[in-house]
């Protein structure tokens, strides 16, 4: 026979607590803080966009002394004597003045680019914006023009740090703050065009299964080619870090 437990006595000042933090998740919700949907109208025109640019734009990186850099997927971090390397995102150039890469490059599609050509490479959260068949195909492409024995350093949102703070089982905060722990989970695998989802473990399969060896994932800030070690300071709490050389 099972008793009935007493509900806990509530003072009116918290029931009024209580009603105004429902609301507010409500408001948050229904406005779709927490979510991306894409506009098909939107998601054709930058299919367009895209294959309109390569058609018109593709072209060799720009020459530049050794070593060779590749800064993959710049967005507005542009690193002097690099190849800061972005898609033809035309609305975005007009809108953001410093979002002008090197070299216009749509990363899904072959790249022009002669093989064994770059002294390394670097990408800070790309990946998880191409959905998988694409981010292998990039990361094929990165493997085909790294020279030999050349790094390749790649970071993206962590999922197992997100599941982490979900099961509380880490002290560590996420960027977002987040008012029920299920949104961090949205909020990763949807929100800014994120269309899949990493941890160290399925980066370094793939790296592996392509033919790159010593694949290893690395802390904030450490790697065996110091030159390739750009990570953002902001990004450090969210992000895992993995490297592979590609044989000599």
């Amino acid at each position: 026979m099972s008793v009935e437990r007493p509900l806990p006595i509530v003072d009116s000042h918290c029931q009024v607590a209580l009603s105004e933090a429902r609301a507010s998740l409500l408001e948050r919700l229904s406005r779709g803080e927490f979510e991306h949907r894409q506009n098909p109208l939107k998601a054709l025109f930058y299919h367009f966009e895209r294959r309109l640019g390569h058609r018109l734009f593709r072209r060799a990186p720009p020459r530049v002394a050794a070593p060779r850099l590749l800064n993959l997927g710049c967005g507005p971090l542009r690193y002097p004597g690099w190849v800061n390397a972005d898609d033809y995102a035309f609305k975005r150039a007009l809108r953001q003045r410093e979002f002008a890469p090197d070299w216009r490059l749509d990363v899904t599609r072959p790249w022009c680019c002669e093989s064994d050509y770059w002294d390394g490479i670097f990408s800070q959260h790309v990946f998880e914006h191409l959905h998988y068949s694409d981010a292998i195909f990039a990361m094929r492409e990165c493997f085909r023009t790294l020279r030999p024995g050349a790094w390749l350093r790649v970071s993206v949102p962590d999922i197992r740090r997100t599941v982490d703070c979900y099961d509380a089982r880490t002290d560590a905060r996420l960027p977002v703050e987040f008012p029920h722990r299920a949104l961090s989970i949205s909020f990763l695998t949807q929100m800014h065009g994120h269309v899949s989802a990493w941890d160290g473990s399925l980066m370094s399969a793939v790296m592996q299964a392509l033919g790159f060896l010593e694949v290893r994932e690395v802390a904030h800030g450490t790697g065996v080619d110091a030159r390739l070690v750009m990570d953002q300071e902001e990004k450090r709490r969210e992000s895992v870090y993995v490297e592979a050389r590609k044989p000599a």
